[in-house]
C-alpha cells in the first residue's frame, strides 16, 4: 500500500561527521532539472552542493570532492541507486557517509528491498518539501 510520508525518515544511527566547514551534499538523480533545482536549493541553504546524473558521474564527481551526505535516486538507468549506494560507500575513504534515498518509489517498498536498510541512512519521498530534506540532513549531521 502506498503512503505519503508526513515528513522524510532517518533510518540508521551512524553518526555522520561533517568533514568540511560547510556540509556538502552530492545530489544524484537521472533528471537533470530536478538535480540541479535541488542543488541550487541546498546552496541557497548554506549547503555546498553538487549535482550528478548518474552513478558514473558520481563516482567521477567524488574524486576530488568528497561530500558528506549523497540524496539518491533509486530509479535510474544502468545502475540504479542501490548499486550507485553500495558503490559510493565501497569507493569513499569515510565511513560517517550519509545517504539518503530520494525518491518516487514509497518507502514499504524501499525498505523491502533489504540493501537499503544496509545502505542508506534516510528516505524522503520525491514530492516532499526540500525544507523537509533539509531537516533530515541536519538531523544527520547533527548541525
Amino acid at each position: 500500500m502506498s503512503r505519503t510520508p508526513s515528513s522524510c525518515q532517518r533510518w540508521s544511527a551512524r553518526e555522520i561527521r561533517v568533514l568540511h566547514e560547510v556540509p556538502r551534499v552530492l545530489v544524484v538523480d537521472d533528471n537533470a532539472g530536478a538535480a540541479e533545482a535541488l542543488a541550487t536549493y541546498l546552496s541557497y541553504e548554506g549547503v555546498e552542493a553538487r549535482a550528478a546524473l548518474s552513478c558514473a558521474d558520481a563516482l567521477r564527481c567524488v574524486r576530488d570532492w568528497v561530500p558528506d551526505v549523497v540524496v539518491l535516486d533509486i530509479m535510474m538507468p544502468e545502475r540504479d541507486g542501490y548499486e550507485t549506494a553500495s558503490a559510493l560507500r565501497s569507493y569513499l575513504p569515510t565511513q560517517s557517509l550519509g545517504i539518503v534515498a530520494f525518491t518516487s518509489l514509497d518507502e514499504d517498498h524501499i525498505k523491502e528491498t533489504g540493501r537499503a536498510r544496509h545502505n542508506f541512512d534516510g528516505y524522503c519521498q520525491k514530492g516532499t518539501a526540500p525544507t523537509a530534506l533539509l531537516a533530515l540532513m541536519r538531523r544527520l549531521w547533527r548541525e
